[in-house]
């Protein structure tokens, strides 16, 4: 089954004419929007549009009556009040059915009222009008919608929930458990008033009397499965408690007084590394730091030698000169008077710039010189200017500590905070005690159960097998218990079965998701309960309670993502707020393995805050269609535009 369009009319906040049109290849759907944009509002109109009054999102409702509902999504602004859901979509079996269902209504009158149309292949189609919630179940079972279409809000409430109540539900929906559940009753139903118009003999009151021992005995083990449950509940409140007390033992100072000793060793080692910063500081004040203070005249000094040097090397160069020019005018009979000229001439500019030195540095002093002002005292001043903010670094770590060894502790209060805490840990033990007892109990109820089906089988299989022919009433009664009997029989070896492979199934789904993937080595679930385990690589069970929030939403995640595979359905997955309430890791998790395989199609509605930029480029190759929902404040009302937009451009 894959969507290919849903066209609201004045839905919700959608006012107006509006289309989600789907007809890209690929498998993720991106839908973003900011909260109250028309996220939710779209996974509704999905539901509503599939399932009418039996969707899950109207019986979850606050809403009393179906019509109520209907009225609930007529946007305000509208005026011709007239409101509409129109949803296509593509089954493929041997060949391709396209189907369109609408549903319209309006609020004018005093009495709403609800018109389906129903189009096969683009023929409008009556039958399927009038008997759309049979043709519905067939494809995806109300029952089980929650497995494809879910808030990611209320897989994290799934996650804290200790009982799993929600979960289990889902289970037995997929086992198809609670189809049996509705035969039995009503099979039950029928005997019960057949046996009360039948003749009373002793052996219809014996087939009785087993069977309301038997219904006692998982009358009892329901009671005590419900003090089980109700002491989950407690335990949690009590490991909340002490958390809380934990929490307000640190602040009041426990941890300081525990951890006193440790924090003057750490003290210790900070001031010796001051200290050590400090002698190197007044190493480099007994050499290199005292000329920083006459630097500008180190710098003086340095640039008159330099002009000292260079004028001795000139006057060299005119004493070469002259004898060059002596030399010249013995080896020459011309005329050299040009020469003479010029020598004067360079004598004469020489002797204006002459000066006389003061200093008279050699090569190697002025190298040694030239070498102080160019980097001796700039590393000088570099390393004193670090050693300056290494001591206010380390000054200021010492002074956080010493705060903190200051505190004023209540000592009084901190015995009583103390004492709270033994006080809570002991109520805690005290119900982990009466949890074990009550799963013996439990243990013990379980057999008396097991005891009393048993009994009832037999005499029932006596009572068959000897009876003659009866009249009408006493076949009902026969074939009434071997059809309960069959039906008992076929549920305990359906769940044996299916839960096995369901856990397995689980089992891959969370190692696929999970970060740490050698956490969980295995799921296994009890086929009676239905309850889950967590089991180590040794073997050892793994307690919920252990597991992180990430990781147990992740189990949650797992769980529909595995009832899903199992039900063998080919069917479209609408996620609502996907990330939310999940680390960065099991995002990325999400985003790389269970959203490209989680169906056909998926339609993630995400804020930009879920999915942004850098998880948009992890998904960005599996995602087809994209649109953004953007709300308009003047009109109080959402557009849909093609795109996903992020951050700023929302």
């Amino acid at each position: 089954m894959i969507i290919k369009r849903l066209e609201l009319h004045n839905f919700g906040v959608y006012a107006g004419d509006n289309k989600f049109i789907f007809g890209n290849s690929k498998p993720i759907v991106l839908v973003g929007g900011m909260n109250g944009r028309g996220k939710t509002t779209f996974l509704e109109a999905v539901l509503l549009a599939l399932y009418g009054a039996n969707s899950f999102a109207y019986t979850e409702s606050k809403y009393r009556s179906y019509l109520q509902y209907l009225r609930s999504f007529v946007n305000k602004s509208a005026e011709d009040k007239i409101c509409s859901v129109e949803l296509e979509f593509e089954i493929d079996n041997d060949n391709k059915e396209n189907y369109v269902i609408k549903r319209t209504w309006d609020t004018l009158s005093k009495k709403t009222t609800e018109e389906i149309s129903v189009f096969k292949d683009g023929v409008h189609n009556e039958f399927l009008a009038n008997n759309w919630p049979m043709f519905i179940e067939n494809i995806l079972p109300s029952a089980l919608s929650s497995f494809f279409f879910f808030d990611g809000e209320k897989i994290a409430e799934m996650a804290v929930d200790s009982t799993n109540i929600q979960l289990k539900n889902a289970i037995r929906s997929m086992l198809g458990i609670t189809v049996l559940d509705v035969l039995s009753n009503d099979i039950l139903r029928n005997l019960k008033k057949v046996n009360k118009d039948g003749e009373d003999n002793k052996t219809a009151d014996g087939v009785q009397k087993l069977r309301e021992e038997k219904e006692a005995a998982i009358a009892s083990l329901a009671e005590i499965d419900l003090k089980i449950e109700k002491l989950t509940h407690t335990l949690v409140e009590d490991n909340d408690k002490l958390e809380t007390l934990h929490q307000l033992y640190k602040v009041k100072g426990g941890d300081a007084v525990e951890k006193r000793q440790e924090t003057i060793q750490k003290r210790a080692e900070l001031k010796a590394e001051l200290d050590a910063e400090e002698n190197r500081l007044y190493e480099l004040s007994a050499v290199e730091l005292p000329l920083l203070l006459v630097g500008d005249l180190v710098r003086d000094i340095k640039l008159q030698a330099a002009d000292e040097h260079a004028e001795a090397i000139m006057r060299q160069a005119v004493l070469q000169l002259e004898e060059m020019l002596e030399e010249f005018a013995r080896d020459y009979s011309g005329d050299n008077r040009s020469s003479i000229d010029f020598v004067n001439f360079v004598k004469q500019q020489t002797g204006n710039s002459q000066e006389e030195p003061i200093y008279e540095l050699s090569d190697q002093a002025l190298f040694q010189a030239n070498n102080l002002v160019e980097g001796v005292l700039d590393d000088a001043n570099a390393e004193a200017k670090g050693i300056v903010r290494a001591k206010k670094k380390l000054e200021k770590q010492i002074g956080e500590l010493d705060s903190y060894l200051s505190l004023d502790i209540n000592d009084k209060e901190l015995q009583g905070i103390y004492k709270k805490i033994k006080k809570a840990e002991q109520t805690l033990v005290d119900n982990q005690v009466k949890m074990s007892e009550l799963e013996k109990e439990r243990s013990t109820a379980n057999s008396r159960v097991i005891r009393a089906t048993s009994e009832f089988s037999k005499y029932v299989e006596s009572y068959l097998s000897t009876a003659e022919l009866r009249d009408s009433t006493d076949r009902t009664i026969k074939y009434s218990n071997m059809a309960l009997g069959i039906i008992e029989r076929y549920q305990v070896e359906l769940q044996k079965r299916k839960t096995g492979v369901l856990a397995e199934t689980i089992t891959e789904c969370y190692k696929k998701l999970a970060n740490k993937k050698n956490l969980i080595d295995k799921v296994e679930m009890d086929s009676d309960t239905l309850n889950m385990k967590y089991i180590s690589e040794d073997g050892n069970e793994i307690q919920k309670d252990s597991l992180s929030a990430g990781e147990q939403q992740l189990m949650v995640i797992a769980t529909l993502w595995a009832l899903a595979i199992c039900s063998k359905k080919k069917l479209p997955v609408i996620i609502d707020t996907p990330l939310s309430r999940l680390d960065s890791m099991h995002r990325t998790s999400l985003i790389q393995t269970y959203f490209p395989n989680a169906g056909e199609q998926t339609i993630i509605l995400s804020t930009d805050t879920e999915i942004d930029s850098r998880y948009y480029e992890l998904m960005k190759d599996n995602v087809g269609d994209e649109f953004t929902l953007r709300y308009d404040e003047l009109t109080k009302s959402t557009s849909i535009e093609i795109g996903y937009k992020i951050g700023a451009e929302l």
